[in-house]
């Protein structure tokens, strides 16, 4: 029997990244792209995508995803960003069921939102905190989960390829060494695992950084909760 192993990850925080990586067992089988936007289902998925309170048909969406699944193997992989806030209502209706938790520094969060989305700053800053404590709730409420940051991803490949083995057992022939294409600060390219939080950081301004802090300083318990710091321009 197939076990479902969710990626719970917000956008631009290295979602794309751990999923390929994923996606180099042999005993993994992925959707071709994010689950959100399968044709038969972006109009359900992409109707008020971060609306924690917004219901969502699951069986539907589950007997569109089974059709793209292959269920020999016995890893079933998915991940959208956006069910970070719903992670509880996948695990009613996906059993068995495991996920994997990842948030990045909310600097390097906060330049890619502004950067590719386009977002005025405080909007940035404003998603980049509800996706960490959306996630800490995630970790606190979800019981087959494994949790770490974008930062030990790309610190040490090899160290997160044991870690997810071993709370997986089917994902050990994963390849930390592998490459791939991602889209990053630098455009499409196509690279090993690599560390771009300073890339990210470093294009931010004394005045992005200052007016960055006017949120996360008030909200520097949840910043050290993920073992993150300030940083001061």
């Amino acid at each position: 029997m197939s076990s479902f192993l969710f990626v719970l990850c917000p956008p631009y925080c290295g979602s794309t990244l751990l999923w390929k990586l994923l996606s180099t067992s042999s005993n993994v089988s992925a959707l071709p792209k994010e689950g959100q936007f399968l044709p038969e289902v972006e109009d359900i998925m992409r109707d008020k995508p971060w609306d924690k309170n917004h219901s969502l048909p699951w069986p539907d969406i589950k007997a569109v995803w089974d059709r793209y699944w292959d269920h020999d193997k016995p890893i079933l992989l998915e991940k959208s960003p956006p069910n970070i806030t719903r992670a509880l209502a996948i695990a009613e209706h996906f059993q068995p069921c495991q996920f994997v938790l990842m948030v990045r520094n909310p600097y390097a969060h906060a330049e890619g939102l502004m950067r590719r989305n386009d977002w005025p700053l405080r909007r940035a800053a404003n998603f980049s905190l509800m996706c960490l404590r959306t996630q800490l709730e995630n970790q606190r409420r979800l019981d087959n989960a494994l949790t770490f940051t974008y930062e030990q991803l790309v610190k040490d490949p090899a160290r997160a390829c044991a870690e997810l083995a071993s709370f997986q057992p089917a994902l050990s022939d994963m390849d930390p060494q592998a490459s791939f294409e991602v889209h990053s600060v630098d455009g499409t390219l196509d690279r090993r695992i690599t560390d771009l939080n300073a890339r990210k950081i470093d294009a931010l301004s004394a005045a992005d950084l200052a007016a960055l802090n006017t949120f996360f300083i008030p909200a520097e318990e949840v910043l050290s909760a993920w073992g993150y710091e300030l940083i001061l321009p």
